[in-house]
């Protein structure tokens, strides 16, 4: 009772504070940090529903007592108990027909294939007339591996001859050379970029440096030229020249993940981009193959016992871990921490400490995949403003990890967001805001409200065939197996991929924008 009280008292010392100091800013991360550190310990999720305006009424965890004493189950009608993209995957396990199809005309047995592995004649005719007819089927989990019959094979007495086959008896088998090696990629947020490292599909043979000379393909990666170094030739000022190719016919793909106004500029270098035949990025639209962020279909049925936690169960606060503590974004946050309280457990403004156990940037295994999403579902709101503003295209990680755990993403970024995203009402976007006053309200909402909480969340329980056709395609992508991609590449060449000389310089990042009834910045990259 006593640490209760305490609790409190605290609460309501550091929000005072907060009032006195809330239009000058002075001390209020001093009572945000208060706020944060009663809420984390036992006595600290009344503190912190206080905070935030939450009524203790509304505060019970799990089932809510009855005026009449005992225990109630709640019922809610829009929160079925069975996950219904898991019922969706166990009816339709291999072909997965609720999501779009994303290669069409994909076929690794085809003869009619643009670019061929060294010592096979690379075609020039167009492509089949059909292929706008034929289906790609997703593999299941895990992937269908190249050489296993599907639908669209051509075996030996079926009328079509056995052409382009290489001394194992399979088609289209490139072998592929990983500039620098797999450990020269990042891979933390990057879903199933591991999946590229091994053979299959049309990847014969992967290999890992000093491999250029042999190489039908040759993959780089942006981490291993902004981090690594890789590739600068320092008479020049550390300007990246690729090592000349091996012979006429190898394919140079770059594969990119960072914002082209951000860490990523070297996007918007024409000089650099045309030393790649081919781009795979997160903007669709600049790009060949497209390598989005996103959840795939196993993260989201992983994910859905801490998405379907209750209101009742988090904390009602914002949280935030960040190592980059780069604008607009940190001032964002801060001003919104006047008005509503915030957790900021990273690198950049830490005022509370992350819970514990938390697994580290860079910890991908589906173990700590999980561990994170339990921890951090703990919150009812997230910070998730991109670190370059908004970029054309560029929607990463943080939207959709906060999405895929029932925390509801604050966000800043691109309009193009909207093009993937499952329910409009699925995210609190600052632009759509005049002032702090007006989120902070809108949080507080949230927060209260059954109903409103229901409205941010509802996506999740209906049937995944009625999901926009946009962020069906997105699961599409993620779920895939990213040699699919690299293979349709291939296969249909120019003919269905614009190489990257002939693609537009990539966007700019505009941080000129409108956020909290403020103008933020100016262009970035």
């Amino acid at each position: 009772a006593r640490r209760r009280a305490a609790g409190r008292q605290a609460t309501r010392d550091a929000m005072r504070e907060s009032d006195n100091h809330s239009r000058s800013g002075r001390g209020v991360w001093t009572a945000v940090a208060t706020v944060a550190v009663s809420a984390l310990a036992l006595t600290g999720r009344a503190a912190s529903h206080r905070a935030a305006g939450v009524s203790d009424q509304s505060s019970s965890l799990g089932a809510g007592r009855s005026r009449r004493g005992g225990w109630r189950e709640r019922h809610d009608a829009w929160r079925p108990e069975e996950d219904r993209l898991a019922a969706a995957m166990r009816a339709d396990p291999v072909y997965h027909r609720y999501l779009p199809t994303i290669y069409p005309g994909f076929d690794v047995n085809s003869d009619d294939w643009w670019h061929k592995p060294r010592g096979e004649v690379p075609s020039s005719g167009a492509a089949n007339a059909d292929d706008a007819g034929r289906d790609f089927d997703l593999p299941g989990l895990p992937p269908r591996r190249a050489g296993i019959p599907s639908t669209n094979d051509h075996r030996p007495g079926h009328g079509r001859p056995e052409k382009n086959k290489n001394k194992n008896g399979k088609k289209n088998q490139f072998k592929v050379c990983l500039d620098n090696g797999a450990g020269s990629w990042d891979v933390a947020f990057a879903k199933g970029i591991d999946n590229l490292f091994h053979p299959g599909v049309c990847f014969g043979a992967v290999e890992q440096n000093d491999c250029h000379a042999s190489a039908d393909v040759v993959i780089f990666n942006e981490h291993d030229f902004i981090w690594g170094g890789a590739h600068r030739n320092a008479a020049r000022g550390g300007r990246i020249e690729l090592p000349e190719k091996a012979h006429p016919s190898q394919v140079y793909v770059y594969f990119a993940h960072e914002a082209a106004g951000g860490f990523g500029a070297e996007l918007r270098d024409t000089s650099f981009t045309s030393q790649f035949d081919y781009l795979s990025y997160v903007d669709r639209r600049r790009s060949a193959m497209w390598w989005p962020f996103g959840p795939s279909l196993r993260s989201l049925t992983d994910d859905f016992d801490v998405f379907r936690k209750r209101r009742e169960e988090r904390v009602p606060a914002i949280a935030w871990l960040a190592t980059d503590c780069v604008e607009p974004r940190a001032s964002i946050l801060r001003s919104i921490a006047d008005a509503f309280p915030v957790f900021s457990m990273g690198e950049c403004l830490r005022n509370a400490p992350p819970p514990h156990g938390l697994p580290e940037r860079g910890a991908v295994d589906p173990a700590s995949h999980a561990s994170f999403q339990r921890a951090m579902s703990d919150y009812m709101f997230y910070f998730a403003a991109e670190n370059a503003g908004a970029c054309e295209g560029y929607a990463t990680e943080k939207v959709w990890m906060a999405l895929s755990r029932g925390s509801v993403p604050l966000y800043f970024g691109t309009d193009d967001v909207y093009d993937l995203l499952p329910d409009r009402d699925a995210i609190v976007d600052l632009r759509k805001f005049d002032s702090v006053d007006a989120v902070a309200r809108k949080l507080r909402a949230i927060a209260t409200d059954e109903s409103e909480w229901a409205k941010a969340h509802a996506w999740r329980f209906r049937d995944p065939s009625t999901w926009p056709r946009g962020f069906r395609e997105l699961l599409r992508t993620t779920s895939t197996d990213v040699k699919y991609g690299v293979c349709d590449v291939l296969m249909k060449g120019p003919r269905g991929y614009r190489p990257s000389r002939e693609r537009p310089r990539q966007a700019r990042c505009d941080a000129a924008v409108k956020v909290l009834g403020r103008k933020l910045g100016g262009h970035g990259g």
